[in-house]
């Protein structure tokens, strides 16, 4: 029953037929189990997203953007060395299948949002969105939009860093602050490196006061 509410079926139609309401609640539809460990994977993800974004774009009536359901991606779906070892590889492989999706979903007047991935990614992750956003194809769309981890200590400088990106473009960009979402794999991971210290709050209130922060900033750069 849980489970229900969130997987809403095994295909795009299945989802969007099972997410009719009569409340107008909107989606951000994503493909469960994204992470592309060969190229062949990259491949069948990228396919996957289209053919959502030109499913979901069927359904979508309203005129602005955001009043419509859209799709979220993970950028580790993308590329199957998805790593800061490979950011040159990555800028020109990523980059371009990302520009591609952007314009599908402008195309299909639906919002796109970019995941949040792990934080040893961030930096990459920051790189492969500012490249996309600086497509001119994609000057006047408003529908981008960015998904921040307020567990992250990274939480309210990364906000900071897109608001300072829209203020340069002169655009709009959609911000999900959420509470996050790989809390377990981050503190494996900086215990496993022997990291002086982790990239996550280990402590809920510090999560809900960053969370609080995030939002404050938010709603004061609108």
């Amino acid at each position: 029953v849980m489970g229900q509410q969130f997987v809403l079926g095994r295909t795009i139609d299945e989802a969007l037929e099972n997410g009719k309401n009569e409340q107008g609640f909107l989606y951000s539809f994503d493909m469960l189990g994204e992470a592309a460990r060969t190229e062949e994977d990259a491949s069948r993800y990228f396919y996957a997203y289209s053919k959502a974004i030109k499913a979901i774009g069927a359904q979508a009536k309203a005129s602005f953007v955001h009043a419509n359901s859209g799709i979220s991606v993970k950028l580790s779906a993308l590329h199957p060395r998805y790593e800061s070892v490979n950011r040159e590889r990555v800028l020109n492989e990523l980059v371009p299948r990302l520009s591609i999706l952007a314009e599908l979903a402008c195309q299909a007047n639906i919002p796109l949002n970019v995941d949040a991935e792990e934080a040893d990614r961030l930096d990459l992750s920051l790189d492969v969105i500012e490249a996309v956003l600086r497509d001119p194809k994609l000057a006047q769309w408003e529908g981008f939009g960015i998904v921040v981890q307020a567990y992250a200590k990274h939480c309210l400088p990364t906000l900071e860093w897109i608001a300072a990106l829209a203020t340069e473009l002169q655009r709009k960009i959609a911000v999900r602050l959420v509470k996050g979402a790989y809390w377990d794999a981050e503190i494996k991971q900086s215990q496993v490196l022997g990291l002086p210290a982790y990239p996550v709050f280990t402590r809920k209130i510090s999560t809900d006061v960053s969370y609080l922060a995030g939002a404050h900033f938010l709603l004061s750069h609108r």
